[in-house]
């Protein structure tokens, strides 16, 4: 408090006049008609005002725009009730908006209202933390939501494959047991034939959406590019096939040193994105261009549309997270942000051309692998729909091989049994813990002799196919090399570097007897080989 009454009121004033210049927060003083009194220099900084100019303006005049939503809280402090709130308002220097905390304090005199103080603190970091806080919560819940639906997808696609191989695995035994009987029916064949068909064709899906699902996404590999291309045309067959027409022109390209999943998001996020940009009402017109092109030392992937073409202004945002135009149905504007951040990891570049009213360009550019023209590892090719393969000539004279096949799903275990017992000894056990105690010893006969070929599921409940394996060789560390991992797609990063770490043959689910045979006689014949 001032005292009036004393010599040193004039400069008491005049310091606390310099002090409330110096504060960054909005001091002022409205009297009882809304007419201003005082004002700090904070005025200048916020609404690039000086202070001097204010006094004895109305708050209405002041506050222009804002008195409308300002009016209930003076009206309030006036009437002797403090109020606080939160005010946006724009930077004159045209940044971006400013927050400020407001108080409205009612100065009271022996029991009458005379005005009011306002106080004005500057909150726009604290609101800008906070919004940076809500949009990584919103990314984070983006990103848990993508991998719930790949964790989904493997899922679907190995609950999906374990009974698929059983049907195909007894669809093949059934024509084989039709070759060459004359009383077999023509219509039966046909139609076992068009059911194979079918199954092979749910078997090329699940594959496909398997690529997108794989669990090791660090895995670096020497990966086949135009056979990802063609895979990720598969998976985004669905939004293509009613939309647009699709134009290929893949050339000779090679490989990439990188990881197949991740090339497979890129390039089904381009094609759904070009689907997307085209109009529904005219599929005949609209086309999306997809090419492959070797560029010396590096491969071109592009993607092109005769859409409606980007706008410079969202051009220049197209590949910041959550920047979407599309509605919610369309996405979450995470698939070209994603997109590129993973065609950098794989030492490319991701870049777009675009032209309004003409449509869209997007070209992803990587560096080829060296020697590049070598098979690539990784990715199966999937099988074309409706292959038909001869049936597997049996080897008279061949040494017969003693096979144990591990498999929780009994007649899948068993439609093998049928498709090797002709030439081998085969046994089905469907409890794991029970072909470990057999493996190890405790269950076999005298005298009996090993297995050959061990043919092990690797997603099995109660004891997975690696803790078969890990078991077995702890105590009979021989049998090691003679391991068949069968898969239904269902990869964990774990599955994963144990399949590569020890190196055996894996089996994808769905397969067919040709493909089991072969294997399985490939395998024996190796093994022999290396124990001349």
């Amino acid at each position: 408090m001032i005292d009036p009454t004393s010599p040193y009121r004039d400069m008491e004033l005049a310091l606390l006049r310099v002090l409330a210049d110096k504060l960054p927060t909005i001091l002022a003083y409205c009297d009882r008609s809304g007419h201003c009194r005082f004002a700090n220099r904070a005025h200048e900084q916020w609404f690039g005002i000086a202070p001097e100019t204010l006094i004895g303006k109305h708050a209405r005049e002041i506050l222009g725009p804002f008195y409308a939503r300002t009016k209930p809280h003076i009206d309030a402090a006036l009437a002797g009730e403090e109020r606080e709130f939160e005010l946006e308002m724009p930077d004159p220097m045209g940044g971006p908006p400013r927050y400020a905390q407001v108080q409205y304090i009612p100065h009271v005199v022996d029991g009458t209202v005379q005005g009011l103080c306002i106080l004005g603190v500057d909150v726009s970091r604290r609101k800008r933390a906070e919004e940076g806080l809500h949009e990584l919560g919103r990314q984070l819940r983006a990103t848990e939501r993508l991998a719930a639906m790949a964790t989904l997808a493997a899922g679907l696609g190995h609950e999906i494959n374990n009974p698929l191989a059983s049907v195909l695995a007894n669809i093949e035994l059934a024509l084989e047991g039709l070759q060459g009987r004359s009383d077999a029916v023509p219509p039966v064949e046909k139609e076992l034939l068009e059911a194979r068909s079918g199954v092979q064709r749910i078997g090329s899906i699940v594959q496909n959406m398997r690529l997108l699902a794989r669990g090791d996404l660090e895995k670096w590999e020497l990966v086949d590019v135009n056979t990802v291309v063609e895979q990720s045309v598969a998976v985004a067959a669905h939004a293509l096939r009613y939309r647009a027409r699709l134009l290929r022109d893949l050339g000779e390209v090679g490989q990439i040193e990188g990881n197949a999943s991740q090339l497979a998001q890129v390039c089904v996020n381009l094609l759904l994105n070009a689907a997307q940009a085209l109009p529904e009402e005219t599929p005949d017109r609209n086309e999306i261009r997809l090419t492959t092109r070797r560029e010396n030392d590096t491969i071109l992937i592009e993607v092109a549309d005769n859409g409606c073409g980007i706008p410079e202004d969202i051009l220049a945002r197209i590949f910041e997270p959550f920047f979407t135009t599309k509605d919610v149905v369309g996405g979450m504007g995470l698939g070209l942000s994603i997109s590129n951040r993973t065609v950098t990891a794989l030492g490319g570049k991701l870049s777009v051309a675009s032209q309004v009213g003409s449509g869209s360009s997007f070209r992803v550019v990587l560096p080829a692998a060296r020697g590049s023209l070598v098979q690539a590892s990784g990715v199966p090719k999937p099988e074309p729909p409706g292959a038909v393969h001869a049936a597997s000539p049996v080897v008279r004279g061949s040494e017969s091989l003693r096979i144990l096949i591990i498999d929780d799903q009994a007649s899948l275990g068993q439609a093998l049994r049928r498709m090797l017992a002709r030439d081998h000894e085969v046994e089905v056990v469907i409890e794991p813990r029970e072909a470990v105690a057999m493996l190890t010893g405790g269950v076999l006969s005298a005298g009996q002799p090993d297995f050959d070929i061990i043919v092990c599921d690797l997603m099995m409940p109660g004891l997975s196919g690696e803790e078969v394996y890990t078991e077995v060789i702890k105590q009979r560390p021989e049998l090691a090399e003679r391991f068949i991992f069968m898969t239904g797609g269902a990869f964990t990063a774990r599955g994963s570097r144990f399949l590569d770490e020890i190196a055996a043959p894996v089996l994808h689910k769905p397969f067919d007897a040709t493909r089991v045979r072969t294997l399985v006689r490939e395998h024996a014949a190796g093994l022999r080989k290396a124990n001349r």
